[in-house]
């Protein structure tokens, strides 16, 4: 397969993702019980007595399994099963609980707001949140908190601003998550069309080479068996052109087999251009018209390997243009990174 004349990839996501692409949906469960567990702490320790904290414990081991199921999911890229109902029967449970936990109850919404951030499309998604952010006003005032002033001004922005903190510190370390997993998905799926396209690349020579010779024997050799069956003459110079035929289809097999570990320049180009697309590299590829030279030196192969290696440890980089020149002296590659040129390899050919 080969790259038209000019051809734009680019991957947008993170290259590299570190410890995070290997945290798993059971951690980052534990996790976001972490602000459950500890609402219900903080309203045991505000209240003399324990009736609204039994409630708060009570409603946080009912809605826990549906949050976990939800997360659980929604880390691993999937949509959970039944994940309207899931997210009703959470806000229900989290709703109701409110009058009997008292106002401390009111943070406990986050767990509402990243459902549906995470589930539900950002045209209502966001409406949804901000509806819920909104709603902290009148609620903070019909549902006073225990220790707290009681003056409605100085309850009502703190459970809004506590509501926004805890929605981002639960929603962005799972979105992350997730999002690490789409970039890891990406990968494997660019590696697979990578030994896909060698593939094809692979059995469109075996078919030009191998493939046509091995017709032209078959032929050669019924020729043969129908000239020695009849008697004539001319058996002897077939059956030697066979010969020849045959040691020459061996010779370009071998030589096609010492090739394929051998990739040609396009190919060369083709990898390095997909593993800086896979990078988060705006990569273009310009190649000129003809083809290739059949195979590159080894010490181009080490320079073009270095430089990427170079781009690919680097993090500023954001776009990089692969140009192949071939005019009246050697082939060229000019490498250019965010409009600057980079460097320039004489294509040497072995």
């Amino acid at each position: 397969m080969r790259y038209p004349r000019e051809l734009g990839v680019s991957v947008s996501s993170d290259p590299r993702p570190g410890l995070l692409a290997r945290v798993s949906p059971a951690a980052v469960g534990v996790y976001c019980m972490v602000f459950p567990v500890v609402q219900v702490g903080l309203i045991a320790a505000s209240n003399p007595g324990y009736g609204q904290a039994a409630w708060a414990a009570g409603a946080t081991a009912a809605y826990a399994p549906l949050y976990l199921f939800q997360i659980s999911y929604l880390v691993r890229d999937l949509r959970p099963p039944r994940a309207g109902w899931v997210l009703a029967a959470m806000t229900a449970i989290i709703a109701g609980a409110l009058p009997l936990a008292g106002g401390w109850w009111l943070p406990s919404f986050a767990s509402v707001a990243v459902g549906l951030l995470l589930m539900v499309p950002w045209r209502w998604s966001l409406p949804g949140v901000a509806a819920l952010i909104a709603a902290q006003v009148p609620l903070a005032v019909a549902f006073p908190a225990a220790d707290w002033p009681d003056a409605p001004a100085a309850r009502i922005p703190y459970f809004a601003v506590t509501l926004c903190w805890r929605i981002a510190a639960i929603f962005i370390p799972v979105w992350l998550a997730r999002t690490v997993r789409q970039l890891d998905a990406a990968r494997r799926e660019l590696a697979q069309d990578a030994v896909l396209r060698e593939r094809l690349r692979t059995d469109d020579r075996l078919r030009q080479t191998l493939g046509t010779a091995l017709a032209s024997i078959a032929a050669r050799g019924q020729r043969s068996a129908d000239l020695a069956a009849a008697g004539a003459a001319a058996t002897g110079p077939e059956l030697a052109g066979l010969v020849e035929t045959s040691r020459g289809a061996l010779a370009d097999t071998r030589q096609l087999l010492r090739g394929l570990n051998r990739p040609s320049l396009w190919a060369e180009l083709e990898t390095a251009a997909g593993l800086l697309t896979a990078a988060g590299l705006r990569t273009r590829l310009v190649l000129p018209a003809g083809d290739p030279p059949a195979q590159v030196s080894d010490g181009f192969r080490a320079e073009l390997r270095s430089t990427m290696a170079q781009l690919l440890r680097g993090d500023t980089a954001r776009s990089c243009v692969l140009q192949v020149t071939r005019q009246s002296g050697p082939v060229q590659l000019d490498i250019e990174v965010d409009g600057s040129h980079l460097t320039s390899l004489e294509v040497g050919v072995s």
